[in-house]
């Protein structure tokens, strides 16, 4: 993204929506040993945000409204909403930072929550004048870009202080090194035959 001593440019619409995210978790809320699976919906309220490609391009991108914007919804796996008491014990229990996500941790320098599909990715590799390269040769700055089976975008990192690193969902994990990553996604398919790595030229 285009950026002026080292922020990035964006411009606040003042228009604000509220945005769903979804994520399943493996804690042990309810019995000290044994682990629980637990759907929970965030619904988060963010400003719509301009950014720009080098080239002046504008995309979209999200910033969390300042203050309790954030109303989490646990449930079952089974889809059932869990009882008050339960969702207090599971919100307690989670550490998560819904205020960027992998994207936005990789292109825009964990200010915002980024949507990024495969025609922005397209746009943006172009645009910002990244290099395709291997992962033995990426430098500080490069991006790795993860695929599914599908061949559907699921994740994205970068090399930071000379290691591959990422944010992970809603939580506030930091990956550090790409085993790492896919072990986070261990089930969700990631296919390594399918990862993209790019320098910044």
């Amino acid at each position: 993204m285009k950026s002026i001593c080292n922020i990035i440019e964006s411009y606040e619409t003042g228009k604000v929506s509220l945005f769903e995210i979804f994520e399943t978790y493996n804690y042990n809320f309810f019995h000290p040993i044994k682990k629980t699976r637990v759907n929970v919906s965030f619904i988060t309220g963010f400003e719509e945000c301009y950014v720009y490609t080098k080239k002046g391009t504008i995309l979209t991108a999200l910033k969390k409204l300042v203050g309790q914007t954030t109303f989490p919804i646990a449930f079952e796996l089974e889809g059932k909403r869990l009882g008050r008491a339960e969702t207090e014990i599971v919100v307690t229990n989670l550490v998560y930072d819904n205020s960027y996500n992998c994207h936005g941790f990789t292109f825009l320098n964990g200010q915002y929550w980024f949507l990024l599909n495969q025609a922005q990715l397209d746009l943006l590799v172009l645009e910002n004048q990244y290099i395709p390269c291997t992962k033995s040769s990426l430098k500080e700055g490069g991006i790795c870009i993860y695929y599914n089976f599908e061949n559907q975008l699921i994740h994205s990192a970068k090399v930071l202080d000379g290691i591959i690193q990422s944010k992970f969902g809603v939580n506030t994990i930091i990956t550090r090194g790409e085993q790492e990553i896919l072990d986070k996604y261990e089930g969700a398919g990631i296919d390594e035959t399918k990862t993209l790595y790019y320098n910044l030229d």
